[in-house]
């Protein structure tokens, strides 16, 4: 089924598909406010190339798409959301099958035992990598968060632990990152090889090279007991769905790639800008810091998840850049929202960006204050940072913990100062990032013990990784 290409009985919106579409791809936050002047407040439609989508941008129709009936709504535009995730992972199934494998992946992201094991690896990462960066000397958080999420997901999803396979790893999955482009994604004209040279060709040659790797390391692990781990790819490789019948590897080489990409980007990005916030508002960073300092020095890394302090400063990132923008389904049978008979056929999108940023929910939404999380509790359909409904995302609860406790490890031990005077949020790859990638500097190291004697000598030094989005 392709998108609709008719805009008959469809609400307002702007007219040119082409410019639309270049500039989501280039100045998205500028659109979203442009798009707020056309429809009924509810819903607005934004033609693309790949023909029109109508957005649910309040909480009345965001709850229509997202409690819609599984069999109602199907992948949008699948070539390009291919370019992201793979056929058969989660992300791309729906109805039953969506079900079906959401069920078979639960339990690696809700066993307590697992979830306590993450923790201490981020905790453990976070400290490590952040002790390699020399005090005085500017960089950019993205790029830091970017290594520690990197060898997080690589730990905890791949189960991957030796510093030789590390670097191999994070070799093909550097060349994946620089060989994507947005304009792959939103531009269909470009997925053309042009004689093996062009941009697509280089995608398809590091995706390849990439399914290689991890197909070698899947082989690997079903040859070898699994001991004691506690990684995702151990407990796919264990897991049965409910006829006994055991995921293929095809299967979880898509959902580990899928986990990768969705987590990794994703997460490195908010660290930054939680780190850009805290430091544009000393007072809002003194508060965090005085809910820090009052912890033990030996607190559980899992002890960090349930400060409301630190909760709220993550939640107000999340809504001011939230990792999932625009949640896109195509309907296969006609939908009403918020009052409005859509066609089938028709693409739909939950634009979380806008509705974050409606007045009536988030008063001066412009405006960095955790403390409005404090005030009040939101509906899923008026906070939606990870998504919502049946389709939520499955690492939420990961990608969460993941987010307070590398700040919460950074900001206990390191004092630093924010070098950008200003980011402005550019689109990177499907999401939004600070556009220098929040230029920072440590200014000296806080607390009672070093980094090196707080790391876990037990484990192997992390090895030197570096991924651009």
């Amino acid at each position: 089924m392709s998108p609709s290409t008719s805009r008959a009985g469809l609400p307002d919106g702007p007219s040119s598909a082409f410019w639309t579409t270049l500039r989501y791809a280039r100045d998205p936050m500028r659109l979203y406010g442009e798009l707020v002047r056309y429809g009924d407040g509810d819903t607005v439609t934004m033609p693309l190339l790949t023909g029109p989508i109508v957005v649910a941008a309040s909480p009345r129709a965001a709850k229509d798409v997202l409690t819609a009936d599984a069999s109602a709504l199907d992948v949008f535009d699948r070539p390009s959301v291919a370019m992201v995730f793979r056929p058969r992972s989660v992300v791309m199934l729906s109805g039953e099958p969506h079900a079906r494998e959401r069920k078979l992946l639960m339990p690696a992201f809700s066993r307590s035992q697992a979830v306590r094991s993450y923790a201490v690896t981020m905790q453990d990462t976070a400290m490590r990598i952040a002790a390699k960066q020399p005090a005085g000397r500017p960089f950019a958080m993205q790029e830091l968060a970017q290594q520690i999420m990197l060898m997080i997901v690589m730990r905890d999803v791949f189960g991957v632990t030796e510093p030789d396979e590390q670097v191999v790893l994070g070799k093909r999955i550097r060349e994946l990152f620089e060989a994507s482009s947005g304009a792959l994604i939103f531009f269909p004209a470009l997925r053309h090889r042009f004689g093996g040279i062009g941009p697509y060709a280089s995608w398809q040659r590091a995706t390849a090279r990439l399914t290689q790797l991890t197909h070698e390391l899947i082989a690997r692990r079903r040859a070898a007991p699994a001991g004691e781990r506690l990684d995702v790819l151990t407990m796919l490789l264990s897991a049965r769905y409910d006829d006994g019948s055991a995921p293929d590897d095809e299967v979880i080489h898509d959902e580990l790639m899928a986990l990768f990409l969705a987590g990794h980007a994703a997460t490195s990005t908010t660290i930054a800008w939680v780190f850009y916030w805290l430091h544009r508002h000393p007072e809002i960073l003194s508060k965090l810091r005085a809910e820090l300092d009052a912890l033990p020095e030996d607190v559980a890394p899992d002890g960090y998840t349930r400060l409301p302090y630190l909760d709220a400063v993550c939640n107000e990132t999340l809504r001011i850049y939230p990792p999932v923008t625009d949640l896109y389904r195509q309907l296969r049978t006609p939908l009403e929202i918020a009052g409005r008979t859509i066609p089938a056929g028709t693409g739909v999108a939950v634009f979380t960006q806008m509705i974050h940023a409606r007045e009536e929910l988030f008063p001066e939404p412009s405006r960095f204050r955790p403390e409005r999380f404090a005030e009040r509790s939101f509906t899923p359909f008026e906070f939606i940072p990870y998504g919502a409904g049946a389709r939520r995302c499955i690492a939420a609860g990961f990608a969460h913990q993941a987010l307070q406790i590398v700040v919460a490890t950074i900001l206990r031990r390191y004092e630093l100062a924010l070098e950008t005077s200003e980011e402005r949020a550019v689109r990177q790859g499907v999401g939004l990032g600070p556009r220098r990638g929040v230029r920072m500097q440590i200014v000296r190291a806080r607390g009672r013990r070093s980094l090196a004697r707080l790391a876990r000598p037990d484990q192997q030094p992390a090895a030197e990784l570096r991924v651009v989005p």
